[in-house]
C-alpha cells in the first residue's frame, strides 16, 4: 500500500467546533426557545471544555518512547549553554551561596513539575499546555496560552539556531576552517534538525538527543570533577556574605534554568507507560539538572573569588592562567556550549510540532498540519513549519533585541497548568477558577507594586504609608488564597499532584512572582499577541456561527 499523501494546506470549513457540537447549536439554545445573542452565544462557544478522555482516533504517535528517553528530553531541554553562563552571573550578587539559590529555585519549579506529571499521567495526548487549558478552562484559554507558550518556542529557537551557529562559527575558525556567515549556518542547522525529527521518534529524536545529552553531561561532570581539584577553600568563606537577601532575589533568575521540563509532557502520545513514566521523568530531570547546577556554580565560586567572576566568560576565565590554568578546558566548554544549544533546539522544535498537530486536531488551525506520516509516524508537516519558521527568523530577524519577549508565555503556561490541576480536581470547577484568577492577579500585582513602593522616591521617609501599602498588599494575597481551600477536590486515578491544593496553589504564587519580573516589553509582546488571538478568534466565531445559523 502507498502512503496516503498529505492533505492540502487550508484552514478547516468545521473549525473551531468541539466534538459533538455545531456552531449554530449555542445559537439555537435558549430559555423558552427563543435564540439567545450573539454575545452569548460566542462566550458559551469560547468558555466549551474539551472532554479529558477525548483520543484522537486517527493519525495517533508511535509509542515508542521510555522513561530513560523522557529523562534526556528533559535534560535536554534545560541543560543549555547556559549553564556556562548564568552560574557566573547567578554568583556575583550572592557569592558561594549561588547554590543555594540554584536549590531554593529547583523547589520552586517542582510545584510547577507536580502538576505538569499530574496533567501529563491523566491526558496522555500531545499538545502539553493548550491541550491542559482546553480540558480545564476552555477553547479561548487554550488558544491564548498555547500560541503565547509557541511564541516564545519560535523566537527561543531561532535565538538558539543563531547563538548555535555563532558559537559554531568561533569553534571551527580555530580550527582553520571558515564557515559562511552565521545566518546562513543558522538555516542549515534549522534543516538538518528538522530532518532528523521528521525521520521517527526512533531514529531521529532518540538516537540524537540522546547521544547529545550524554555527551553534554559527561562534559559538565568532567568540568565538575576537574575544577574540584583546583578549588580554593579559602573562596568559599563566607559561604553568605550578603545574607539571604540576595540569595532569595538571585533564585528568581534560577529558576529560569529549570523551564525546559515542561517540554517532556509533549511526548506524552509517544510515551509508552504515560501514567508511570511522565511523573518519574519530569521529576527526575528536574533533580538532575539541580545537582549539576549546584555542581558546577560551587566548583566555579571554589576557583574564582566570586568578586572577581567574569560574568561574561566565568568558565574560560576560571580555567585561565590567572586561576586553575587548563586551557583544554576552554575548548570542552566552547563545544559543551554547542551541544547544548543543539538539544534544546532538537527538543524544542520537537515540542512546537506537536503543539501544532493537537491545535489542528480540533479544528483550529490548518488541517494539514495534523498529518501524520504513516511511514515514519511523526507530524512531519508541522514538523517542517515549524523548522522553516525557525530558519526564516533566524535568517531575517534582529533577535538579539528580542530576547527580553521571552520566558513571560513560558511562565503563563506553567500558572495555568497549576490552575488546571485545581480546576479539573474540583467538585465545583466555577468558584475555583474565579479563585486561580485571583490568585494568579495578586501573585502579580503585589511583587510588583511592592518593588515599585521600595523604589518610589516620594514615599522615601514615610515609613507609616509604606507599611499600610504592604499591609493591604498581604492582606490580598492572603485572601485570594482562602477561596481555594474551601472547595472540596477529588484524587485522579493516576499520578496525583502531592498536598493539593496547597502545592497547586503555591506553584501560581511563585509564577505569579515570576511574572512579575518579566520586563515591561515582554508583558506588551504578551498583550498584543493575546489581542490578536482574541480578534482572529472572534472573527473566525462570528463568520462560521452566521454560516451555520443561516443553513440551519
Amino acid at each position: 500500500l502507498r502512503p496516503s499523501a498529505p492533505p492540502r494546506c487550508r484552514l478547516p470549513r468545521r473549525a473551531l467546533r468541539a466534538p459533538g457540537m455545531s456552531i449554530a447549536e449555542p445559537l439555537r439554545r435558549g430559555e423558552g426557545g427563543d435564540r439567545p445573542s450573539f454575545p452569548r452565544a460566542a462566550l458559551a462557544i469560547a468558555l466549551r471544555r474539551r472532554p479529558v478522555t477525548n483520543v484522537p482516533a486517527e493519525g495517533q504517535l508511535r509509542k515508542r518512547l521510555t522513561v530513560t528517553d523522557l529523562i534526556f528530553i528533559g535534560i535536554g531541554a534545560s541543560v543549555g549553554s547556559g549553564i556556562f553562563v548564568i552560574s557566573g552571573i547567578a554568583a556575583v550578587p550572592t557569592g558561594p551561596a549561588v547554590c543555594i539559590s540554584f536549590v531554593i529555585a529547583a523547589v520552586s519549579s517542582i510545584f510547577s513539575a507536580f502538576c505538569y506529571a499530574e496533567l501529563a499521567a491523566r491526558i496522555p495526548i500531545a499538545g502539553n499546555v493548550y491541550l491542559y487549558a482546553y480540558a480545564a478552562f476552555g477553547e479561548i484559554f487554550a488558544l491564548v496560552f498555547g500560541i503565547n507558550l509557541l511564541v516564545d518556542f519560535h523566537v527561543g529557537a531561532a535565538l538558539g539556531m543563531l547563538s548555535c551557529a555563532t558559537y559554531l562559527h568561533t569553534a571551527m575558525a580555530h580550527l582553520g576552517v571558515r564557515l559562511p556567515d552565521p545566518r546562513a549556518v543558522a538555516v542549515v542547522l534549522a534543516a538538518l534538525i528538522t530532518g532528523t525529527l521528521c525521520v521517527g521518534v526512533e531514529r531521529g529524536l532518540k538516537r540524537a538527543n540522546g547521544f547529545l545529552v550524554a555527551a553534554k553531561t559527561a562534559i559538565v561532570v568532567l568540568i565538575i570533577v576537574v575544577g574540584c581539584f583546583k578549588m580554593h577553600t579559602d573562596n568559599l568563606v563566607p559561604f553568605v556574605p550578603f545574607g539571604f537577601g540576595p540569595v532569595l532575589s538571585t533564585s528568581t533568575t534560577c529558576c529560569f534554568a529549570y523551564i525546559g521540563f515542561g517540554t517532556i509532557a509533549s511526548a506524552a502520545e509517544e510515551c509508552v507507560n504515560p501514567q508511570r513514566d511522565l511523573p518519574i521523568a519530569i521529576t527526575a530531570s528536574l533533580l538532575v539538572c539541580a545537582l549539576l547546577y549546584v555542581g558546577f556554580s560551587l566548583v566555579l565560586c571554589g576557583i574564582v573569588p566570586f568578586r572577581e567572576i567574569d560574568k561574561t566568560a566565568p568558565v574560560a576565565a576560571a580555567f585561565g592562567p590567572q586561576y586553575a590554568d587548563l586551557p583544554w578546558v576552554k575548548v570542552l566548554v566552547t563545544w559543551g556550549a554547542i551541544i547544548g544549544i543543539l538539544t534544546t533546539l532538537i527538543t524544542g522544535l520537537y515540542s512546537q510540532a506537536r503543539m501544532y498537530l493537537a491545535i489542528s486536531r480540533d479544528g483550529l488551525i490548518f488541517s494539514c498540519l495534523r498529518y501524520v506520516s504513516p511511514r515514519f509516524g511523526t507530524p512531519t508537516s508541522a514538523q517542517l513549519a515549524c523548522g522553516v519558521l525557525a530558519a526564516v527568523l533566524a535568517a531575517c530577524l534582529p533577535l538579539d533585541q528580542l530576547v527580553r519577549f521571552l520566558n513571560i508565555g513560558v511562565l503563563s503556561s506553567y500558572t495555568v497548568v497549576c490552575a488546571g490541576v485545581l480546576v479539573l480536581r474540583a467538585e465545583k470547577p466555577a468558584p475555583v477558577a474565579v479563585g486561580c484568577i485571583a490568585l494568579g492577579i495578586s501573585s502579580v500585582a503585589a511583587p510588583a507594586i511592592a518593588e515599585w513602593t521600595a523604589g518610589s522616591e516620594s514615599l522615601a521617609g514615610q515609613a507609616w504609608c509604606r507599611i499600610i501599602i504592604y499591609s493591604v498588599l498581604a492582606i490580598l494575597v492572603v485572601a485570594s488564597w482562602a477561596p481555594l481551600f474551601l472547595q472540596k477536590f477529588a484524587r485522579p486515578l493516576t499520578f496525583a499532584c502531592p498536598l493539593c491544593p496547597f502545592l497547586p496553589s503555591l506553584g501560581i504564587a511563585v509564577n505569579g512572582y515570576l511574572l512579575s519580573h518579566c520586563h515591561w516589553e515582554a508583558w506588551l509582546r504578551l498583550g498584543g499577541t493575546t489581542a490578536l488571538i482574541l480578534a482572529g478568534y472572534a472573527f473566525r466565531v462570528r463568520r462560521l456561527a452566521s454560516s451555520d445559523a443561516g443553513s440551519a
